[in-house]
């Protein structure tokens, strides 16, 4: 996710990140920490299932091409193993789905745990299902760092933008979230999120900024993209350098989608960037693999047409052109 247009919400979330992004890493933190040996995070998606139908989400496009899915508990755990010793900066549970909708998420979060598997256990959710047991369970398990993308302040934006309606019902999971992990003296960051839609008024954004700002531990604002326009009359918001250049989330970012079969980035709703299968290779094989260096050869060509999702992507656009830094490290590419 690019930088949000009004530049006083660009603030660092976390060290390791470009200010207001979890997904883009500083130049510095790629110089010290990347490597072809093993990508630095990892977005293993417990579901593609969600109960919103947000519109600016090609999510229902994905489940009708690709199945809905529930990660498998011997696969995570695969998965999960594999890390281990090389222990990863971020891992995010999610992708394309509403991953409080996998039963097993706890369970997940807590083998991941006692695994050390990365420094940041993180997620992304709709809020909708914060105020159930299983939501208290990965704040008890020992989940990170929470992000709920809530993207209103008031309800009738709420219904234009998810489809879905109860707002309050939703703000009130985060306030009862934050009093759980208080009780239970938890170390879990929970921040709130909105973007910057065309559609959402500047005065909403500075309502939605001081109605959490003594609330949630941080409150997010980020710009908006089309998924490779893949949403029709989606506005993008995030900032745009003049010109582009390759996408550093190849240099250190893979996701493995709920199926099994891994993606290139996060972004990769349509399965266009798919590098390989989960299921029958190991990680370390598919990061190293044949494809992913097609993929990385073809941003430090200018191919941007090398699949179909990066043919228009702007998430490039949260992070510094290090071209020459990248064309040294020929065991990336060839």
């Amino acid at each position: 996710m690019g930088a949000a247009p009004t530049a006083e919400y660009n603030f660092s979330l976390n060290e390791y990140f470009t200010k207001g992004s979890l997904t883009c890493l500083t130049e510095e933190t790629i110089k010290n920490r990347v490597s072809p040996e093993f990508p630095l995070m990892l977005n293993i998606e417990p579901t593609n299932a969600c109960n919103a139908k947000c519109y600016y989400c090609p999510r229902e496009i994905t489940a009708e091409k690709q199945g809905v899915h529930y990660m498998d508990k011997q696969l995570y755990k695969s998965i999960i193993d594999q890390i281990t010793p090389d222990k990863l900066i971020m891992i995010n549970y999610h992708k394309d789905g509403e991953p409080l909708m996998h039963p097993e998420l706890p369970w997940m979060i807590r083998y991941a745990k006692e695994k050390n598997a990365a420094e940041i256990l993180h997620l992304n959710t709709n809020g909708t299902l914060l105020r159930t047991d299983r939501a208290k369970a990965i704040v008890s398990a020992g989940i990170d760092d929470i992000t709920v993308s809530i993207d209103a302040a008031r309800e009738s934006t709420y219904r234009d933008l998810k489809k879905i309606k109860n707002l309050e019902k939703v703000e009130r999971g985060v306030r009862e979230l934050i009093e759980y992990r208080d009780s239970i003296q938890g170390n879990t960051l929970i921040r709130v999120k909105i973007m910057e839609f065309d559609s959402v008024s500047s005065e909403e954004i500075e309502e939605f900024c001081y109605k959490w700002k003594d609330v949630a531990d941080q409150v997010q604002v980020t710009g908006t993209h089309s998924w490779s326009n893949a949403i029709d009359g989606m506005e993008v918001t995030d900032g745009l350098p003049e010109h582009r250049f390759a996408c550093l989330l190849l240099w250190y970012l893979m996701a493995v989608n709920s199926n099994g079969l891994v993606s290139k980035c996060n972004y990769d709703w349509d399965y266009s960037g798919q590098l390989g299968d989960a299921k029958t290779q190991s990680l370390r094989d598919i990061w190293q693999g044949h494809q992913a260096k097609i993929f990385r050869n073809a941003h430090l060509n200018g191919q941007w047409s090398c699949n179909n999702v990066c043919k228009n992507c702007v998430a490039w656009a949260g992070f510094k052109d290090m071209q020459g830094y990248l064309e040294q490290h020929k065991r990336f590419y060839r």
